[in-house]
Formats: C-alpha cells, sequence, structure tokens
C-alpha cells in the first residue's frame, strides 16, 4: 500500500486531486500508473495543441509601437540579458533569437531589453503573432525610423535592410513563429529574403527575434530559454504574496514562469487571506508532483506542458459561469477586444458586468490589459489555444462575431487598412467556418479599395487562401473559384507580373468553360486581353477582346459591353491605329448614353480625348476631356473625375501650354490622394515631372519622378516603375548627365524584359539610342534603335515604329549623313500621315527641312518648313511655329551658304574627331 503523504512533512506536495467534473479525476489519494495515464490521455489534444506552431492567419493586423508588457514582478534573468548584451556590442553578430515554449517568457524578457537597453536612440517593436505581411512591417519600422516608403514589397526588404544599416537601431520582431508553416518554412518568402539579407550585409543595429520554432535559416545567434532559476522563482513567487515552499514548487515545475504566475493568481482569487501552496489540493492539484515526477510525463517541455494545463484546468474550473462562457466566446478573435466586442458574443450581459470580469480574468492572468486610449483585453499565446481547445465547436461564436463586425463596418470614404479592418475580420471569420462562398462575397465590398490602395499583397494572400481552401474540398465547380482565379489574375496585372497573371486567368477560363458559366468566361477573356495588352502583344490582346465581347452579344448583356469596347479601342490606340480606335470608343459611348451608364460615358469621352490628343488634335481633344470631366463631377466619380484632369494636363502639356498642364495635373494629383488610388497619384507625379522636364526645371522634375517610381515600386506595379525610370533617364539626359540617365534606362529595360512589357521594351531601346546619340556613341545609338524599331513592328505599334525610324534619321543627321537622315525622316512621314498622327508628321516635315538644307536643297527644304509651320498652327502649338518661322524667314533670305545650327554642331564636331586624330599621327 501507498504511504500516506505526512502533513508535516514540508517536502511532500503530493496533495489529493479533488473531483471537479467529468473531466477531472475523482479523489484517490496517491494515484497509480493506470490513473496517471488516464489524466494523461485525457489532456494529450491540448498538449498536441499547445506544442503546435499557430497556424498563419492572412491578411494579419501588426502590433506595432510598444511593447505594453508590465515589468512590475519582473525577477532574474541576469545570464539571459548579460549574454544578449553581449551580442547586442559583438560587431559580427546581427540577428539575435530567443526561443523558448509558450509562457517561458521570451516577450517579457525581449520587452525588458527593449525598455532598459541603452545605445539605440531608435527601437521599434512588432508583434507578429497573426501573421503580419512583411509590407505593412517594413513601412512602419521606415517610417518610425525616418526613412521614405519608397518600393513594393519585394524591394521593401532592401530598402529595410538599408535603413538598418544607416544607423544603430533596435527591432523586436515578437512571436517570430506565427510566420512559419508546420515544417518551419517560411510562410511568406519576403520575411526569408530580409533575415538572409541581413544577416548577410548586417551593419551596427540589432535584430532580435522571440519564437516557439526556429525557422530554418542560418545566421542566428539563438538563446534557448527555459525557466526561472529556483531563487528567481521563489522571489517572483514571494513577490506575488505565496508562501509555502517555494523552492521546491519552483523546481517542480521548471520555473515555468506563466505557471508559476497562473498558480499565484489562482491562490491569490480563490484564497486572498491564505494564498498558500498546500491550498493547491483544495483545488484538484494535490497529486501535482505525482503527475510531474511519473515516468509518463518525459522531457522537460512535456513535464511545463502537463502542468499548465492542469493549472490551467483547476483555474477555469474555479471560474464562474459568465467567466467560463466570456473567456471560451472571446477566443473567437484575433487581437486584443474590447467590452462591446465581447458582449457581442456573449448577448444577455451589460458592458459594464462584462467589463468587470475582463478585469477579473486579468486578475489570474488568463487576460491582459492594455490602455492605448481605450481599454481591451488580449489573451496570452498559451491561454488563447487552451480556450479555443477547450470551446470546441465555435460556431456560434464566430457567427455573432461576424454581425459584430457588420453592424460596425466604416462607411466610405476609406482611407488605410485600418478603415476596412472589419471587412477583413468578416472574411477570416467565413473562412474560419469554411463558409468560403461568404467569404469571398465579402472581401469583393473593399476589393476595388485594395487596389486603388495598392495593397496588391494582401489581396494575392485572400484569393490564394480562398482558391487553396476550394482546391482541397474539390469545390471547383463552384463559380466563385474561377471568379477568384480571375481576382488573381488582376492583381498579379496591376503588379506587373504579367505571366503569372496570364497563368491564372488561363485556369479562371478553362474552369469558366467547363462550368458554362458565360460571364467570368467573359471577364476572363477581357482581363487576358489587359494582360496582353501590357505586354505590348496588342493583336493577341484584341483577339481576347473579340471572344470576349462575343460571348456579352450572344448572353444579352449590353451593360458591360461598353467597357470592352473600350479596351479594344486602347489595344488600337497603343497600335498607332488611331482612326479604329475612335470608332470602339464611339460605339462604347453610344452604348453607355442609350442604357444610361453615365460611368462609362465618361470614360468613354476620357478615351476619346486622348485618342484625339494622340493625333495632335488638341482642341477636340481638349472638348472630349472637359464633357468627361464635367460627366464624373455630376455623377460623384472621383476616380474618372482624376483621370480626365490628369488628362486635360497631359493634353495642354503636349501643346507646349506649360502652366495650364500643371495646373490639371495638380488638381488630379490632389483627387488621387483624396481616394486613396496611388496608381493614379504616381501617373500625375510622372507628368508634373515631365512638365517640368519640358520646362527645363530639371530639379523639381526628378523630384516628382521619383515620388512616382518611389509610389510605383510600393504598389508593385512593375510596368508603371518601369515607366517612371524612363522618364527619369530623359530628365538626366536632358541636363547632359548622360551616364546617369543610361543607369535610369538600362533599369527600365530589365525590368521591361523581366515582365515582358514589348512596348516598354521598345521605348527603353530607342531612348538608350538618344542617349548614346547625345554623347556621339553614333554606332552604340543606331544599334539600340534598331532593336527598338524592330520591336514596335514586331507588336504592330505604329507610333513607335515611326518614333523610332524619326530618331534613327536624327543620329544620321549627327553624323552627317543627310541623305540616309532624309530616308529615314521620309518613312517616319509616311507612318505618321497614315495613323493620323499631326504632331508626328510636324515633327518629321522639319527634321526634313534641316537635312535637306544641310543638302543645299533650299526649295525643298522651305516647302518642309512650311508644311510643319502649317501643322503647328493647326494644333496651336505657337513655340514651335515659331521655330518654324526662323526657319523660313533665314532661308527666304539672300545669303552666303552656310549649314543650319544643328549642321554646324555636326560640322563643329568632325572638325574636332579630325584635329584629335591629326595629334596622335
Amino acid at each position: 500500500m501507498a504511504e500516506e503523504p505526512s502533513p508535516s512533512n514540508s517536502n511532500n506536495i503530493e496533495m489529493n486531486l479533488t473531483a471537479y467534473g467529468e473531466s477531472k479525476v475523482t479523489q484517490v489519494g496517491q494515484i497509480n500508473a493506470a490513473e496517471v495515464k488516464i489524466i494523461v490521455d485525457r489532456i494529450e489534444p491540448v498538449l498536441e495543441q499547445l506544442q503546435q506552431i499557430s497556424k498563419v492567419e492572412s491578411p494579419g493586423v501588426l502590433k506595432a509601437g510598444n511593447p505594453n508588457k508590465s515589468l512590475a514582478y519582473w525577477q532574474g534573468r541576469k545570464t539571459e540579458i548579460a549574454q544578449i548584451q553581449q551580442w547586442l556590442t559583438d560587431k559580427n553578430t546581427f540577428l539575435i533569437g530567443i526561443e523558448g515554449i509558450g509562457g517561458t517568457g521570451k516577450s517579457m524578457l525581449a520587452a525588458k531589453i527593449y525598455n532598459e537597453i541603452e545605445g539605440f536612440p531608435k527601437q521599434f517593436w512588432a508583434d507578429v503573432s497573426y501573421g503580419a505581411g512583411f509590407s505593412d512591417l517594413a513601412r512602419q519600422v521606415l517610417s518610425e525610423f525616418g526613412f521614405p516608403v519608397p518600393e513594393e514589397e519585394a524591394q521593401l526588404m532592401e530598402a529595410l535592410v538599408k535603413c538598418l544599416q544607416s544607423g544603430q537601431y533596435l527591432l523586436i520582431i515578437d512571436n517570430l513563429e506565427s510566420l512559419l508553416q508546420p515544417d518551419r518554412q517560411w510562410g511568406s518568402q519576403f520575411y526569408s529574403d530580409f533575415f538572409k539579407a541581413w544577416v548577410e550585409y548586417g551593419g551596427n543595429s540589432k535584430v532580435i527575434v522571440t519564437t516557439r520554432e526556429r525557422p530554418e535559416l542560418k545566421g542566428f545567434e539563438w538563446l534557448p530559454l527555459k525557466g526561472l532559476q529556483v531563487d528567481e522563482g521563489v522571489a517572483l513567487l514571494t513577490a506575488l504574496g505565496i508562501r509555502g515552499d517555494l523552492g521546491d514548487f519552483v523546481e517542480l515545475v521548471d520555473g515555468h514562469p506563466l505557471l508559476l504566475r497562473l498558480v499565484a493568481d489562482l491562490l491569490k482569487e480563490e484564497y486572498p487571506q491564505d494564498a498558500d501552496l498546500r491550498r493547491l489540493a483544495d483545488l484538484g492539484l494535490g497529486n501535482l508532483r505525482q503527475l510531474l515526477t511519473d515516468p509518463q510525463v518525459v522531457g522537460v517541455h512535456r513535464r511545463e506542458n502537463v502542468g499548465m494545463v492542469l493549472v490551467l484546468d483547476a483555474s477555469f474550473e474555479r471560474l464562474s459561469e459568465l467567466q467560463k462562457a466570456l473567456l471560451l466566446n472571446i477566443s473567437v478573435y484575433r487581437g486584443a477586444v474590447d467590452s462591446a466586442a465581447a458582449v457581442a458574443v456573449l448577448p444577455g450581459s451589460s458592458k459594464t458586468e462584462i467589463e468587470g470580469e475582463l478585469r477579473n480574468l486579468v486578475k489570474r492572468s488568463l487576460l491582459s490589459e492594455k490602455l492605448n486610449g481605450k481599454r481591451q483585453f488580449e489573451f496570452q499565446p498559451v491561454v488563447l489555444e487552451y480556450a479555443r481547445h477547450k470551446a470546441g465547436n465555435q460556431t456560434e461564436a464566430h457567427q455573432r462575431a461576424i454581425n459584430y463586425y457588420l453592424l460596425n463596418l466604416k462607411q466610405q470614404p476609406w482611407q488605410t487598412k485600418e478603415d476596412i479592418k472589419e471587412y477583413l475580420e468578416v472574411f477570416h471569420h467565413w473562412y474560419q467556418l469554411e463558409k468560403y462562398d461568404l467569404a469571398f462575397n465579402s472581401i469583393l465590398f473593399c476589393n476595388e479599395f485594395l487596389t486603388l490602395r495598392g495593397y496588391y499583397t494582401d489581396q494575392v494572400d485572400l484569393y490564394r487562401q480562398l482558391i487553396e481552401a476550394w482546391e482541397k474540398t474539390g469545390e471547383t465547380e463552384n463559380s466563385n473559384y474561377p471568379a477568384a482565379l480571375n481576382n488573381l489574375g488582376n492583381v498579379y496585372n496591376y503588379q506587373g507580373h504579367y505571366e503569372r497573371a496570364i497563368e491564372f486567368l488561363q485556369q479562371s477560363l478553362e474552369i469558366a468553360k467547363e462550368i458554362g458559366d458565360r460571364n467570368i468566361e467573359s471577364s476572363s477573356l477581357m482581363n487576358l486581353g489587359n494582360a496582353y495588352s501590357s505586354l505590348g502583344q496588342y493583336q493577341q490582346a484584341i483577339n481576347f477582346y473579340e471572344q470576349s465581347l462575343e460571348i456579352l452579344r450572344e448572353i444579352g448583356v449590353r451593360n458591360p459591353e461598353g467597357s470592352f469596347l473600350m479596351n479594344l479601342g486602347i489595344a488600337y490606340l497603343y497600335q498607332g491605329q488611331y482612326e479604329r480606335a475612335i470608332d470602339f470608343y464611339q460605339q462604347s459611348l453610344d452604348i453607355a448614353r442609350k442604357i444610361g451608364d453615365r460611368n462609362i460615358e465618361s470614360s468613354s469621352l476620357m478615351n476619346l480625348g486622348n485618342a484625339y490628343n494622340y493625333r495632335g488634335q488638341y482642341q477636340q481633344a481638349i472638348d472630349f476631356l472637359q464633357q468627361s470631366l464635367e460627366t464624373a463631377r455630376k455623377i460623384g466619380n472621383r476616380n474618372t473625375e482624376g483621370k480626365s484632369l490628369a488628362n486635360l494636363g497631359v493634353t495642354y502639356l503636349s501643346q507646349g501650354h506649360y502652366q495650364q498642364a500643371i495646373d490639371f495635373l495638380q488638381q488630379s494629383l490632389e483627387t488621387a490622394r483624396e481616394i486613396g488610388d496611388r496608381n493614379s497619384e504616381g501617373l500625375s507625379l510622372m507628368n508634373l515631372g515631365i512638365a517640368y522636364n519640358y520646362q527645363g526645371q530639371y530639379e523639381q522634375a526628378i523630384d516628382f519622378l521619383q515620388q512616382s517610381l518611389d509610389i510605383a515600386r510600393e504598389i508593385g506595379d512593375r510596368n508603371f516603375e518601369g515607366k517612371s525610370l524612363i522618364n527619369l533617364g530623359l530628365a538626366y539626359n536632358y541636363q547632359g548627365q548622360y551616364q546617369q540617365a543610361i543607369e535610369f534606362l538600362q533599369q527600365s529595360l530589365d525590368i521591361a524584359r523581366e515582365i515582358g512589357d514589348r512596348n516598354s521594351e521598345g521605348a527603353s531601346l530607342a531612348n538608350l539610342g538618344l542617349a548614346y546619340n547625345y554623347q556621339g556613341q553614333y554606332e552604340r545609338a543606331i544599334n539600340f534603335l534598331q532593336q527598338s524599331l524592330e520591336i514596335a513592328r514586331k507588336i504592330g505599334d505604329r507610333n513607335s515604329e515611326g518614333n523610332s525610324l524619326g530618331n534613327l534619321g536624327n543620329v544620321y543627321y549627327s553624323l552627317g549623313q543627310y541623305q540616309q537622315a532624309i530616308e529615314f525622316y521620309q518613312q517616319s512621314l509616311e507612318i505618321a500621315r497614315e495613323i493620323g498622327d499631326r504632331n508626328g508628321e510636324a515633327i518629321a516635315w522639319f527634321n526634313l527641312g534641316e537635312a535637306l538644307e544641310n543638302l543645299n536643297r533650299e526649295s525643298d527644304a522651305l516647302g518642309a518648313y512650311r508644311n510643319a509651320r502649317e501643322l503647328c498652327q493647326a494644333m496651336g502649338l505657337d513655340a514651335k511655329v515659331q521655330l518654324c518661322n526662323n526657319a523660313i524667314e533665314r532661308l527666304s533670305q539672300p545669303k552666303t551658304p552656310v549649314v543650319s545650327r544643328r549642321g554646324f554642331w555636326v560640322w563643329l564636331r568632325r572638325l574636332w574627331r579630325w584635329i584629335r586624330s591629326w595629334f596622335r599621327r
């Protein structure tokens, strides 16, 4: 028979278990091996949950700023702090990891370092416990440390590394395990890339992470965090007002800080006058020693987790029914909650009563309290997992949480992602309930906002989650599945990842055909057209648009037909087929007016204005754009309003009316910022840069263009990024800083080739040709321009073909090979006439005039200048009219034959080369 424990033996805390419900073991004195097994088997599911890495939840919420952790009862950890301090002063240590099981005090140790360490003028705390995206982390760190936030997610990593290299900063990332998959691989490649880059390059800054699991990554200095030392644990229990054989108990539970705190708070709440460890027997923990030292409970971590579950069980059983229900129901939320959110999942109680009970749960260390403007309550991660396991099926709680968020939706206009938090939470709860169709519908409400704001990575996370869920459940014949593929393809298109966009859009198209969803089929075809149009493959784009339009007409849907016709027009516009573009825009306008769709009407008018602008028919362009602007303002369409203002600015820019152009572009910029349209904001900045460039105000131009580039990178729009780089290259070209110009143009060329954007590839090559021409490197210039010409012809871009021919003429003119120059100018002129580009035609005539003048064909040159003047007068290009008049006046007066100003410089350069070669001989 087992020996009875002696009450006088102070070392013996093998107290009897007390019966407390169906999940507990009835008091039997010392228990045998079979009964130990019963207890361990009962709590095994909870133990497994505590040992697993929390599932990544996307899009996550970044809790940043201050740790908000009370260090009032801090004890010990001197050895650990000394080790971390040594690493913090080591020039070769850049990345420090604090690893330990839940509740060992990793976050508290990090908070102690954060609050008390010296030598870091700037610090940042980031809790990523809900799978926060890297872009949110990087943007907030850069802002906090006073750095610009210019890049897309892929480049935010580089920006963050450079920021940390530039000073002596401390960045702490708490709960890193939430970013890992079960196999310890990264849920987000961006975090992995950042840590690898930081380990490789390093600097004076330090990065500390806390985690329950080590990621598969080299370069960390790891501190495996265990429980408190016996004397430290005793000091903690003493400070908390606990009596008894403290040292023996601390040793028994391996000094696990959270376990000690839970036991202490449980005793204080239940026995405030006698908070002694002997009271554990009355709480059903009398056999704790026997359980934790039994051979069936093997390993330190297992023993700590068994003790944690038993204490949590005991603490939970001592709660009132209201407290139990409250604890279990609020575990359905992710993140901190206030009393209003708690009442929503536990109706029938007052807000005051619930807040009081929440504070009582804080006293038991089952919750922690935050005071950031308003009182909020949050779970310890270990307690949250315990509560969720204990709650079991949380369907009803999820439903109530959804209702709560739906009642608290913020009305538009939205400015930040925080404004649509309720929609994201509704998505999360429907997703947890495996109601994927409802989750999909909830995110559609804010999809346009996420697009306008450039939250592309969040959209990717959301749609990929749904797609993977439908694939796992085999529900791929659901019409929302191809719709999600379609939306995901669109997001990749916005990011400039055209090949990936096409991959998902093709899948969407095939499934839509299989299930017979003609609407999705039509939409997928249209978006494939958009992707191929972005790639500069206009004929393929047109084929997709025409198929899409045919389906719409077959099923009798007129409403979106106007937008499809507009896309066809855009494809023909980029090919330089202006008449066909105008025809489609006019059809789109007619349909919009017939069905009363003022939005499409406004957009059609705007595109008609753009087409006439390309043709050099500026007054007609302005008339259409003004109509578009007025219509957009009447119906309150701020998006089209901003774009119409921008296009008016571009039209005045084409005429050389720079101040009017700048006024419209500034209005466009303000509108884009008001509605959060990051893409339009960047385009307005780019066009402002071009306007200042034309005025010779290069510093202002470069400032605007750099801002434009920053936005393009921030929202991940690779196509837009490439265009910004092209214009920066042009700005440096105009300043005569040719090497810098070439560097920017080479970057734009690399991006265009990477994303398969043939149009931008041709433009980059053409401008590289111009830069080398200005440097006198004519062979290289010709090589680049010939490549540009070949691309323009291959993709059917008549406008770019004409420009490349004209620029090739310029190079041969610089070489003094005037006859060859004339041949290229004439080809350029023919194309300009064919496509109705009056501006291009005027430039070609003027260039022909200069080349003919240098061949002493003054009569022909005079005719060319007059043709150029006539076109410039019709377009209202006063400055160019004056240039033509100067040339005509020069040729009309009897004089000694002279070369033109441009010819003179060519002659001078040739003379200098001859002198230099003579000296070499």
